[in-house]
């Protein structure tokens, strides 16, 4: 399915099999098989899933927020142009995916076949990486001394040369912060540039053909918000709704679900659960997803995607309940100013919802999901056109290699 989101673009030379093969790499394997209006979901997901922890070997977002200071990621930014899934990746990312055991012995899928180390180039077998597109990934972290800008120039030079006539193409170049004096080099003498940067180090870029645009993808283009939306046990109208303190939903005094950005690494469902911790001290298990909205042009041109996440409450709450006391709500104290369970046709109806259609749209879902709450589960047939189905998340092994990796489909699947 995430095949449709890159172009074959045959002016460029690019086989259909190494298309088949990055489009493999550069989508998560989280998305399932469409359903009726599930489509956009699955084709959003499988891109931004990877291109934010795929192409660059887990490299995310921060918790941060697009205004600054909050991790809310309920704001949506303003337009602008979205980029495209990139070809290449670096041995970094492929290697990533490859048993940590098997390194450049060729073998798998996802490795190269065995470079023998040139004795002319000037960096040691130990710094580098190559990667099954003819790229090479330079890793300064790994030099036995770091040379002086100038000496360094002449030796990225060298290696260059010799990278360009062996035929390599996309060259990656890892330099940590303790080494910056070495982007200069690499930038205003060879013709690198910034892919991104991370804390602790930053990742320049080279293509080397000259008869051919670079395929080289971007830095990490998405980030990924959450929403937990959570009904009262015993309340069935009430949801667990907050304030914030600071930030453009605390300036509107508006109360909204627990929101908040994945972390490197990590699930959308893993996610929501955190964020209900942290910012209620409650426990939950994820439910389902109900649906998710995506905009584009937020921190330093990002694109943003949030995700509706409907949760229940672990168990131990409704004995709480059944012995006549409350459940504890413990606001975290740095973000949140109150945590209360509030009508959801008070949250429905707060001024800043009315009059937009797209978080009116997002609020007749979460109402759907509220009034069908004790009906929320896949065993449920009896033909109620308004019962919310949304996507359940299933952790699978990959198989053909080590791991394992989240899929989320529709319930009714």
């Amino acid at each position: 399915m995430v095949l449709c989101l890159l172009r074959i673009e045959r002016h460029r030379g690019m086989k259909t099999g190494r298309l088949l093969l990055q489009s493999f790499l550069s989508s998560s394997l989280r998305c399932g098989p469409k359903s009726r209006g599930d489509a956009s979901f699955i084709a959003a997901v499988g891109a931004f899933s990877f291109g934010i922890v795929g192409m660059v070997g887990g490299v995310s977002t921060t918790r941060a927020s697009c205004s600054g200071g909050s991790k809310d990621g309920d704001n949506p930014p303003p337009m602008m142009h979205s980029t495209t899934v990139p070809a290449i990746l670096p041995a970094e990312a492929t290697s990533a995916l490859n048993d940590g055991n098997n390194k450049n012995r060729g073998g798998g899928i996802f490795e190269p076949d065995k470079v023998e180390h040139n004795p002319e180039l000037p960096f040691p077998e130990t710094s580098l990486k190559y990667d099954t597109y003819n790229g090479v990934t330079l890793d300064v972290t790994k030099l036995t001394s770091i040379p002086d800008s100038a000496t360094f120039g002449i030796m990225l030079g060298k290696a260059l040369a010799i990278w360009s006539e062996v035929g390599n193409k996309g060259i990656w170049l890892k330099i940590p912060t303790a080494q910056s004096h070495l982007i200069g080099p690499a930038c205003t003498l060879h013709g690198f540039d910034f892919q991104h940067a991370e804390r602790g180090y930053c990742i320049l870029t080279k293509w080397l053909p000259t008869s051919s645009a670079s395929r080289l993808p971007h830095g990490p283009t998405h980030q990924v918000g959450v929403g937990a939306l959570v009904v009262h046990p015993t309340s069935k109208n009430r949801i667990l709704a907050v304030q914030e303190r600071s930030g453009p939903a605390a300036r509107a005094e508006l109360w909204k679900m627990p929101t908040g950005l994945t972390d490197p690494g990590e699930d959308i469902a893993s996610a929501a659960i955190r964020e209900l911790k942290e910012e209620t001290g409650l426990d939950c298990t994820f439910d389902r997803i109900l649906c998710f909205r995506q905009s584009h042009g937020g921190l330093f041109g990002r694109s943003d995607v949030f995700v509706v996440c409907l949760c229940k409450l672990a168990p131990k709450y409704e004995l709480l309940l059944e012995r006549g006391e409350d459940i504890p709500l413990i606001p975290q104290e740095e973000e949140i100013l109150k945590a209360e369970w509030i009508d959801y046709d008070t949250y429905a109806n707060q001024g800043l919802w009315k009059g937009s259609p797209l978080y009116e749209e997002m609020n007749r879902v979460m109402m759907l999901a509220v009034k069908n709450n004790e009906s929320m589960n896949d065993n449920n047939d009896d033909g109620d056109v308004n019962e919310v189905h949304g996507f359940v998340a299933k952790e699978l092994d990959v198989g053909f290699r080590p791991g394992k990796q989240t899929i989320y489909v529709s319930s009714k699947l």
